[in-house]
């Protein structure tokens, strides 16, 4: 008997919406951050806005883990946008001289940079792959545990896209300043 095995295209929606969910908390968390990259860029910066960002963030996230389809279209659209963000953040530090928070994920930010924009939209793509699959909801339907497996490695990936977005630009930061 072959076992069943969740679609390929679950993990990279789940890593796409693990790491939205995680920067949707850090914001209801903690917003000053996310607004203050904002409003340097004269979008709407003020706590309710960045918190209403956040929930939407959250929400979109489970409900593209969820059930994948059509509900992952808001992920990559968020996505899409964030790249778009980080794209102006990084044309802004260049013009002016100085480096910019990215503020992604509220206490943990880090000056932002062109792999910022690489990785939204790679997560993009990923939860544009993902609206071929049902979901954890759908993935459950036809294997548990093989569903279950590929949720835990998506939110260590997750962890390292967090990483990559946060510790390595800061770290990058701290060499090129001693």
């Amino acid at each position: 008997m072959i076992a069943a095995a969740p679609p390929p295209a679950l993990a990279p929606l789940l890593v796409a919406a693990v790491v939205l969910a995680v920067a949707g908390v850090a914001k209801l968390r903690r917003p000053a951050p996310t607004g203050l990259a904002l409003a340097r860029l004269g979008l709407p910066g003020s706590d309710a806005a960045v918190s209403v960002l956040g929930a939407v963030e959250i929400v979109a996230a489970a409900a593209a883990a969820a059930f994948g389809g059509p509900l992952a279209a808001p992920v990559v659209v968020l996505y899409l946008g964030f790249a778009a963000v980080t794209a102006a953040q990084v044309r802004a530090a260049r013009t002016s001289g100085t480096e910019s928070d990215c503020g992604c994920f509220g206490d943990r930010s880090a000056p932002v940079g062109p792999g910022h924009v690489a990785v939204n939209l790679a997560l993009a793509a990923g939860a544009a792959v993902g609206a071929a699959s049902d979901g954890v909801v759908g993935g459950l339907d036809d294997a548990v545990g093989a569903t279950v497996l590929t949720g835990l490695l998506a939110a260590v990936a997750a962890a390292g896209v967090r990483g990559l977005l946060t510790d390595l630009p800061a770290a990058r930061a701290a060499a090129d300043a001693a």
